[in-house]
């Protein structure tokens, strides 16, 4: 099994992580990935005494039980052969977020019956979504593939810095021969939005937005060649951002989003991307900042003060 080639999916036992397997084996059936499942148990510190000893052993028998179900259903998909298990004992965000450096994409079930548990824990999915070094998936507890939309949306915040995002939701696209819907909300960070706008030159803004998407796209598109027939359509919208993207994303495959380019170290997940996480009703790939590199095509170069599109560069 390689470790560059294999998808990482948390298992908990629940219907959460049954809809990630599935997900995941989807995903695997692209580029004949593997399946790496993980059922993290709970474990004391080494220098503590377990008030109830009989426990530890009996949640190991029983995280092996969890993986051994989980197994047999992930075979079923992906067939025996690609499919490992790893019963890890400790914390279960650090020890998911760490094997993840491991693995080319992490699937994780979110099972939202558990409301209480995430007020008092926080949520599992949400902390190791955040840290993570590769792509993250949610999937919700009750997603089915079985009906594919054939529609891919990528929610992007930052439009002068959207071609790797882009990138990324055109792949999928072209993956699941679905057309590219590219999406930027906006909002004024202020109780006085409405009022705020009507001073501003709306239509301006709107339009360079819109010029910062479509520049990000043809960027994006000469990055994954095989994704020259996707259709793509833009769009722009003014409104909360997490009710406007969840709306555009209710009939969606798949919803692609980024973390927070400027937190240290790896970024995390802003108020928006959490609100995505509960109301999806789509799987949400969590993308951690990359930077937006530039390749020869993209190169401008200035002469006597303009801009002007390189036509032919060499390297000395």
């Amino acid at each position: 099994m390689s470790e560059n080639n294999r998808i990482l999916v948390g298992i908990d036992g629940g219907e959460g992580g049954r809809a990630a397997i599935a997900y995941a084996a989807a995903e695997a059936g692209l580029d004949d990935a593997d399946l790496w499942l993980m059922h993290v148990t709970l474990s004391e510190p080494a220098d503590v005494v377990h008030p109830y000893p009989w426990l530890s052993q009996d949640s190991r028998n029983s995280g092996m039980q969890v993986l051994r179900k989980a197994a047999d259903e992930a075979g079923a998909y992906v067939g025996a052969d690609h499919v490992s298990g790893t019963l890890l004992e400790g914390r279960t965000v650090p020890g998911l977020v760490h094997a993840a450096a491991k693995a080319r994409l992490v699937v994780l079930g979110d099972d939202r019956g558990h409301r209480l548990e995430h007020i008092v824990t926080g949520s599992i999915t949400h902390r190791v979504a955040g840290h993570a070094p590769v792509p993250v998936v949610v999937v919700p507890s009750d997603w089915s593939g079985e009906e594919p939309a054939r529609r891919v949306v990528v929610a992007v915040k930052d439009c002068e810095s959207s071609a790797g995002l882009i990138a990324q939701g055109l792949r999928h696209a072209a993956d699941r021969d679905a057309e590219l819907v590219v999406i930027h909300a906006w909002q004024l960070d202020t109780v006085y939005d409405d009022m705020t706008l009507s001073h501003l030159d709306v239509t301006g803004w709107e339009k360079a937005a819109r010029r910062a998407l479509d520049e990000g796209l043809g960027r994006a598109r000469r990055r994954v060649p095989r994704a020259s027939g996707v259709d793509v359509r833009i769009d722009i919208r003014h409104g909360q951002p997490a009710r406007v993207i969840v709306d555009e994303a209710a009939n969606a495959d798949l919803l692609v989003i980024g973390r927070r380019r400027h937190s240290f170290p790896l970024g995390r997940l802003g108020s928006t991307g959490r609100a995505l996480l509960r109301e999806s009703r789509c799987p949400v790939e969590i993308h951690p900042p990359v930077p937006d590199l530039i390749t020869v095509e993209d190169l401008v170069l200035e002469h006597e003060g303009r801009i002007e599109k390189a036509e032919e560069t060499h390297a000395f």
